[in-house]
């Protein structure tokens, strides 16, 4: 799941602006020579549900075959855009969430629900010398709070009988 996850905030972000490359894992401390602006993607806990619904079934001559769904499950990720320009990162926000899909299928066929749940912006607090902003670096980040809910699925395979003989019972 985090491999779809990836590929889906990294082609958003594409979509959306951010130059090639800059989609990464959370790093442990804010580093000056990782270039901005960028997103770090950060994976909470998933949370299973178990269910045990039946999705789908098929039959052909030899077998049944039955796709039930064994859990519900959802994973939160923290998409941690940092800028170093505020109208930057408005315009970039907007198209992002903009261009973030409803759901997608993943590899298995099972369908995966995505939505943005919250996005909280930070700036860190002005440094004063008396009535003057002294200002190093501009920082401004947002972070997005995305949830993907899939389920886990497994195909129940039952032989059936393809034909059958009546023998006449003999002798006797």
């Amino acid at each position: 799941m985090h491999k779809l996850v990836f590929e889906v905030v990294e082609k958003a972000a594409l979509e959306a602006g951010l130059p090639q490359g800059r989609v990464m894992a959370q790093v442990k401390k804010d580093n000056l020579t990782i270039k901005r602006p960028r997103i770090e993607l950060a994976f909470l806990p998933e949370v299973y549900r178990r269910t045990g619904r039946t999705l789908d079934w098929k039959r052909t001559k030899t077998e049944q075959v039955r796709k039930r769904e064994l859990y519900e499950a959802d994973l939160t990720v923290y998409a941690n855009v940092l800028s170093e320009d505020e109208d930057w990162l408005s315009d970039f926000s907007h198209a992002f969430v903009a261009a973030l899909p409803k759901g997608l299928n993943d590899k298995r066929g099972n369908w995966v629900g995505i939505r943005v749940e919250k996005a909280t912006f930070s700036r860190p607090p002005d440094k004063r010398v008396d009535e003057t902003v002294i200002e190093v670096f501009k920082k401004a980040d947002k972070l997005f709070e995305l949830k993907f809910s899939f389920r886990v699925t497994k195909d129940e395979k039952q032989s059936l009988i393809p034909d059958f003989n009546i023998l006449p019972k003999t002798g006797a």
